[in-house]
């Protein structure tokens, strides 16, 4: 199974009903492929219904694609507070907030970093206190909100 291929028929499916592809995992579950999505919009975010819509119309997409012939299971959610950053646009999107960043390999002794994102330039993602770091020699970039994010009251 071509997961590109995949992603890129999910990614034409979302944006059609004017969403997002933030995340695609792949895993099994009881023996049969398990497709996990994580999907956001620029304004309003993810509501439940959204989900339940989202679901139907990705399974129809799989389908008619005949990727999964023997079945599979489909999950669809929010990417929650602590999203997932993979995309150049991901990280100009959410400039000023902090960020939580896993490297591949160690920089100065520490895989883990933390900071504001300050920027993206050249391929770079750019953090306050001067750091930088290629999206190659990123593990994983993940929203970090504060504590008084997390628990305000709406």
């Amino acid at each position: 199974m071509d997961k590109s291929k995949l992603e890129s028929e999910i990614e034409k499916t979302l944006s059609q009903s004017g969403f997002e592809l933030v995340d695609l995992k792949l895993a099994s579950h009881n023996g049969k492929p398990l497709i996990q999505l994580f999907v956001d919009r620029e304004t309003g975010g993810v509501l439940l219904d959204d989900c339940a819509v989202l679901s139907e119309k990705v399974g129809e997409c799989l389908d008619a694609n005949n990727f999964y012939e023997n079945g599979y299971f489909l999950e669809v959610g929010s990417p929650g507070m602590d999203r997932v950053l993979k995309k150049e646009k991901d990280f100009k999107r959410f400039a000023g907030q902090q960020v939580k960043v896993r490297l591949k390999r160690p920089v100065n002794n520490s895989r883990v970093y933390y900071g504001n994102i300050s920027g993206f330039e050249n391929g770079q993602l750019l953090l306050t206190g001067d750091l930088k770091f290629s999206l190659e020699d990123i593990d994983e970039a993940r929203l970090h909100p504060a504590d008084d994010e997390i628990f305000k009251k709406k």
